[in-house]
């Protein structure tokens, strides 16, 4: 049996881009829209038997008609193609409110054949070319999944939180022990593994996660395990495989070093094998120099812009030069250098300026503060926070700011 694995489709994000006339449609839309093609276009050739898609389809859970068509049409090429489609709801697909909708019961609704939605922790047999399989479905769980309004009145967090994961490694438990000895078995969870690496989700999350042990995954019987939700693609455990297969384009630049793709996998006498596919997502570009020791900063700009392969890539300058170089900095030039080397959008040009002859300091309470940035400004706080932040976390504000500034400049 052949499964293409997915997640963290995010259709709606439109950060880094723009709107093209021609057709309506965001630049970074298509972006999103081509790398769920190359996707599928990897499954068809590859003869799978079953499309698995472990959460957050869209950007929010209360995505725009055009959004909504554009993931029907995916679906539905697959399903002409006679392939079943298994999407599990994510933190972004799932209302907040309860008794409303979520961002992909369409299909349920519509009753649409071979295309199942586990939107609670349930067991789905599944049929496919290559006879049934086993999913157990543990999708985004919120406490009202498993709790009663009663249950949860006068409880601290940490009483609901030890609830909720104890009543959700019960699920798992038990119903690992009901699985048909005979037939393939996985788990597809989206959410976080204790040991996984985080990435630049960080900065998008919707909701609290809750973190599950590798131990609970790891049930007799199962072969594979599909996780969703963290954008890094990784593989936590080899028997059985536990693998997130990442996000299929870059969210901002945060994630400008991993390859982004989607999984294949092979299960064979209940065992599984898998092989990651690198899609071509859009590149992420930084370029950062202290410009203060050179004479002609300008230049120097120019020399790493002609380095480095910009093309169609997104684009973030981070300078730091001295009030006199500062005026032979001008953004417009820069941005002018960007776009020759054919960048496909500058994010932003940042230039961070300090008084001539004043020597750096250590410490973000000792610098000068004069001539700083918002950017750099912003930096500065949140290194200075106590207790210190994580590298990562600081990395996944600093790239939501730019996407706000690139937001200002289009505007």
């Amino acid at each position: 049996m052949h499964i293409l694995h997915l997640a963290d489709l995010h259709i709606g994000v439109e950060n880094y881009g723009r709107v093209d006339p021609a057709t309506g449609l965001h630049s970074r839309l298509v972006d999103y829209l081509d790398r769920l093609d190359e996707a599928i276009g990897v499954g068809l050739d590859a003869g799978v038997d079953l499309v698995l898609i472990a959460g957050d389809i869209y950007k929010n859970r209360s995505p725009n008609p055009t959004h909504q068509r554009e993931f029907a049409r995916r679906v539905n090429r697959l399903r002409s193609a006679g392939v079943p489609v298994f999407i599990l709801t994510g933190n972004h697909d799932i209302s907040p409110a309860a008794g409303r909708a979520h961002s992909v019961e369409i299909f349920d609704a519509l009753g649409v054949e071979g295309v199942t939605i586990a939107d609670r922790p349930r067991l789905h047999v599944v049929a496919t070319a290559a006879g049934p399989l086993q999913i157990i479905a543990l999708p985004w769980v919120t406490r009202q999944m498993l709790m009663t309004r009663d249950e949860l009145r006068g409880a601290s967090f940490a009483e609901v939180e030890y609830e909720l994961r104890r009543r959700l490694e019960r699920f798992i438990e038990e119903t690992a022990r009901s699985l048909a000895p005979d037939l393939p078995a996985i788990i597809a969870f989206h959410g976080s593994v204790d040991g996984a690496q985080l990435g630049a989700e960080r900065a998008i999350t919707l909701g609290q996660d809750l973190v599950l042990p590798r131990s609970v995954l790891a049930q007799p019987g199962i072969a594979y395990v599909a996780l969703g939700h963290i954008h890094k693609h990784q593989a936590l455990s080899h028997d059985p495989p536990m693998v997130y297969p990442g996000s299929l384009e870059r969210v901002d630049f945060g994630e400008r070093e991993e390859h982004k793709g989607c999984v294949l996998v092979t299960i064979e006498g209940g065992r599984a094998s898998w092989r990651f596919h690198q899609l071509d997502a859009r590149p992420f570009v930084s370029i950062e120099k202290d410009v203060r020791p050179l004479s002609d900063p300008l230049d120097a700009v120019a020399r790493l812009v002609r380095h480095q392969d910009l093309r169609q890539a997104v684009v973030r300058v981070e300078l730091e030069a001295t009030r006199e170089q500062a005026a032979t900095l001008r953004e417009e030039a820069i941005r002018q250098l960007l776009e020759e080397a054919g960048a496909f959008v500058v994010a932003a040009v940042n230039i961070t300026v300090e008084r001539a002859g004043r020597r750096r300091l250590a410490g973000a309470e000792q610098e000068l503060l004069s001539g700083l940035t918002p950017r750099r400004a912003l930096e500065l706080y949140l290194k200075s926070k106590q207790p210190p932040l994580a590298p990562e976390r600081i990395s996944a504000l600093l790239s939501a700011a730019d996407e706000l500034m690139a937001l200002r400049t289009d505007a």
